[in-house]
C-alpha cells in the first residue's frame, strides 16, 4: 500500500530538502511504495526514486542498462537525475532514478497474464544475452535452497507445538530428497556455460515485478537481483509462481513451458517445493512480529502442501 507524504516525515523531508537545496532537484509530489522507494514528480514527470544500502547493486544496473540499448520497451531502466548524475549518495544510501511504469501488477491466476509475462521474460533473456558488463556473483540455486531447507528445520519446534510433527517430517523429507536429485546435475558446467555466453537473468520473477499497462503491454521492473547465470533459474522460479494456479491443470502448465532450456532439469527444479518453504518462512516471520496468527498460517501451509504433494506424485509417476 502506498501513502502520500506530509510535512514531518523526517527522513523523507531531509532527503527531499537536501535534493532541492544542494542539487536543485524539486520534487513536487511523493508517494512511498515501501521504505526508501518513492514514486515522485520531477519537472511534472513521474519517476521512481530508490535508495540502496549496497551501492554496487545500483551501479551494476546502471552499467547493464547502458549496454542494453532497446530496454525501454520492456523494462524500467535507470534514468539520470536533472543534474546529469546517474546516482547520488545521501543519508547512508546510493539513490537512483528509474522509469515509472504505469499499469497493474500481473495476475498469475489469469491465463493471459501468465502467457504475457512468460513471453516478456523470454524476450528479456534473448535481448540481454551477450551484454558484457560486470556481474555480482551469486550462489547456484541449489545452494540457496539448501540454506532455505536449513531455515525450515529451525522452525521444527513450531510444528511440534501445534501437533503437526508428521507434516513437518513429510515436507522436510520430500524437499530434501527432491533437492538432492536437483543438486546432482552438473551445475559447475551449466554455470560456466551461462557465464561464458553472457546470459543474464532477472532473479525475482514475482507477479509484482511485471507491470501490464492499459493496452496490455508488459514491462519488467526491479532488477536488484539481476546477474549473469542460467536463465533456467528464472524459468524454474516462474514455474513455482504459476504452480499454485496450475497444479490441477497440468496440461496447460507443461504446454506453457514447453520451450524451456534444459527441460529435464527444469522439471526436476519445478518439483522442489522451495517456493512453499519460502512462503512458510515469510509467514512465520510475520507471525513472530504479530502480523498474522501462527495457527492460521500453519493451516494455509498444510493446504498448499497437500495440493503440491499431489502434483509431485503425478509428475514423478510420469517420469518413471
Amino acid at each position: 500500500m502506498t501513502r502520500s507524504f506530509k510535512e514531518g516525515d523526517s527522513y523523507t523531508d531531509r532527503l527531499f530538502h537536501w535534493l532541492k537545496s544542494r542539487k536543485q532537484i524539486n520534487i513536487t509530489m511523493s508517494t512511498e511504495i515501501k521504505p526508501k522507494v518513492y514514486k515522485v514528480l520531477i519537472d511534472h514527470h513521474p519517476v521512481l526514486l530508490k535508495g540502496y544500502r549496497r551501492p554496487n547493486v545500483l551501479k551494476q544496473q546502471i552499467s547493464f542498462f547502458e549496454e542494453w540499448k532497446n530496454a525501454e520497451s520492456i523494462a524500467a531502466r535507470p534514468l539520470p537525475f536533472p543534474t546529469g548524475e546517474m546516482s547520488i549518495s545521501k543519508l547512508g544510501c546510493e539513490w537512483g532514478l528509474f522509469t515509472w511504469k504505469d499499469g497493474r501488477h500481473a495476475d498469475f491466476g489469469n491465463e493471459m497474464d501468465r502467457k504475457k509475462t512468460y513471453n516478456c521474460l523470454k524476450q528479456f533473456h534473448r535481448n540481454t544475452k551477450g551484454i558484457n558488463t560486470l556481474s555480482i556473483p551469486r550462489d547456484p540455486l541449489y545452494l540457496k535452497w539448501y540454506r532455505r531447507l536449513e531455515q525450515f528445520s529451525d522452525t521444527k519446534h513450531v510444528f511440534h507445538s501445534y501437533y503437526k510433527k508428521e507434516l513437518y517430517e513429510e515436507v522436510f523429507t520430500m524437499m530434501d530428497r527432491l533437492l538432492d536429485v536437483f543438486a546432482s546435475y552438473p551445475w559447475g558446467q551449466i554455470e560456466e556455460n551461462s557465464w561464458n555466453s553472457e546470459q543474464w537473468l532477472h532473479g525475482d520473477v514475482a507477479h509484482h515485478n511485471f507491470i501490464i499497462d492499459s493496452v496490455g503491454s508488459v514491462s519488467m521492473i526491479d532488477f536488484d537481483l539481476l546477474h549473469r547465470g542460467p536463465k533456467l533459474y528464472d524459468e524454474i522460479q516462474l514455474a513455482h509462481r504459476f504452480l499454485p494456479y496450475l497444479e490441477n491443470d497440468r496440461i496447460n502448465f507443461f504446454q506453457l513451458f514447453k520451450h524451456v532450456s534444459y527441460p529435464e532439469i527444469w522439471l526436476r527444479g519445478s518439483l522442489v517445493p522451495a517456493d512453499l518453504i519460502r512462503e512458510w518462512l515469510y509467514g512465520y516471520n510475520k507471525s513472530r512480529r504479530g502480523e498474522e496468527a501462527l495457527l492460521t498460517h500453519i493451516e494455509k501451509f498444510e493446504k498448499a502442501w497437500e495440493r503440491r504433494k499431489q502434483f509431485v506424485r503425478y509428475v514423478e509417476f510420469m517420469l518413471r
